[in-house]
């Protein structure tokens, strides 16, 4: 992999900023309803995307490990500051990496097209990405903080509504939903940037 260029370099601090205050802002505005939606991981698959596994991957680590240092409500439920295991932000980095890399992996083979398959191939992907990060970070919790809870129980409380009136599995269900109706509108819109280029060295 080449080192990274000052363009790179420059997309990854501004895209991490950017998806952390949509992040934290987020927390503002539905401070009532954690766990229920939010827009990070479709702007880390969209950064990916369009601009390459090596700034959508870094993106997802930079902000998914500032994401856990943010206290509740504003972003992750376990995120109390200065008190996050160190397990729990390396699997959440993790996950947020697999956004961006994926994002770089899909666009190799899907095209944007203004056409339904588009959309729904894109909900699609979100899905399993989603479903994916709901499972691995319950089990990343578990393992974080054995004397809480077991793989097991975490697993399976993943779809019951035991804190909230939803069950966590419904992140998967509304980031579906954002998939389908905003990353399509994101990468059209990055696309035609005038000073947009596809290839960058990765």
């Amino acid at each position: 992999m080449d080192r990274l260029n000052t363009r790179q370099i420059t997309l990854i601090a501004t895209l991490s900023a950017a998806t952390i205050v949509v992040s934290y802002s987020k927390g503002f505005a539905a401070a009532t309803m954690p766990g229920l939606f939010e827009f990070m991981t479709v702007l880390i698959f969209v950064t990916g995307f369009c601009f390459g596994r090596v700034v959508g991957g870094a993106v997802g680590v930079i902000s998914l490990t500032i994401y856990m240092l943010i206290p509740f409500p504003f972003a992750h439920p376990a995120a109390w500051l200065f008190n996050t295991s160190p397990i729990l932000m390396v699997v959440m980095a993790l996950l947020g990496g697999m956004f961006g890399i994926a994002g770089s992996f899909t666009s190799r083979y899907l095209q944007p097209q203004r056409d339904i398959r588009f959309t729904i191939s894109l909900g699609v992907i979100g899905l399993v990405l989603t479903f994916i990060y709901d499972i691995a970070s319950s089990v990343g919790f578990a393992l974080a903080y054995p004397a809480f809870t077991t793989i097991w129980q975490s697993v399976v409380l993943t779809f019951v509504p035991l804190y909230y009136p939803w069950p966590p599995i419904i992140h998967t269900v509304t980031n579906t939903l954002i998939f389908a109706s905003i990353a399509p509108v994101l990468i059209y819109a990055i696309r035609n940037l005038p000073d947009y280029r596809r290839e960058l060295p990765e």
